[in-house]
């Protein structure tokens, strides 16, 4: 069963399946939508907030930036989800609001759900890079979707809190990180259950069965 029609039975606000949907299908945002539907209880935890009349700005790293995530990223437990908090913004900006605010004040922070952790945005390129130094990633593909509620920017890279990008730069001085290479669609979602299943918590997670 694909991952739209599995949202089509599952309790969402109309708002979260779409958004789902049109990463789904604009193309290169597969991995993203893969682990917000298969692997956490992030899908539901949107569609509370926005039934509740929250609004929302998601930085959706592409299948590329995805790809690009270590073995010592991911097998944390929890650590999916705690990737997907980093990139989620309670407050609704588009492109335009975006590249208007860093134009004016040079450098922005923006609140996260994953508390207490802020991400910079600023201007680069005649663009908004979020992150620093090497943990950076830039806006890539711009209002991929936009409803008033949830907005959805399309960017190049993941990003971590300053403090996990030190400690990873660190790391790489002693012992150089396993990089997991050439992930389809569904790959990042078959290692996260593996990981799962290590420490006996795969039961819950449908996709892993």
């Amino acid at each position: 069963m694909s991952c739209y029609y599995w949202l089509l039975d599952f309790n969402l606000p109309s708002q979260v399946k779409d958004f789902i949907h049109t990463l789904l299908h604009y193309g290169g945002y597969n991995e993203m939508a893969d682990l917000l539907v298969n692997l956490t209880s992030l899908a539901s935890e949107m569609g509370r907030l926005v039934s509740e009349g929250y609004v929302l700005t998601v930085l959706a790293p592409n299948d590329e930036a995805m790809a690009k995530l270590t073995t010592d990223q991911l097998s944390e437990p929890g650590a999916p989800e705690q990737i997907m908090y980093y990139h989620l913004i309670p407050e609704y900006q588009t492109e335009e609001s975006m590249y208007n605010a860093v134009r004016r004040f040079g450098k922005v922070k923006y609140d996260t759900l994953r508390l207490p952790h802020k991400i910079m945005a600023q201007e680069a390129d005649g663009s908004v890079k979020f992150g620093h130094g090497g943990g950076s990633a830039y806006l890539f593909d711009p209002d991929i979707y936009t409803d008033g509620r949830i907005s959805v920017q399309g960017i190049d890279g993941v990003l971590f809190p300053p403090e996990e990008v030190a400690v990873k730069s660190e790391k790489k001085t002693f012992s150089p990180a396993k990089v997991v290479t050439k992930l389809r669609r569904g790959k990042l979602l078959e290692f996260a259950c593996r990981v799962l299943g290590t420490i006996g918590q795969h039961s819950w997670l449908d996709s892993c069965r």
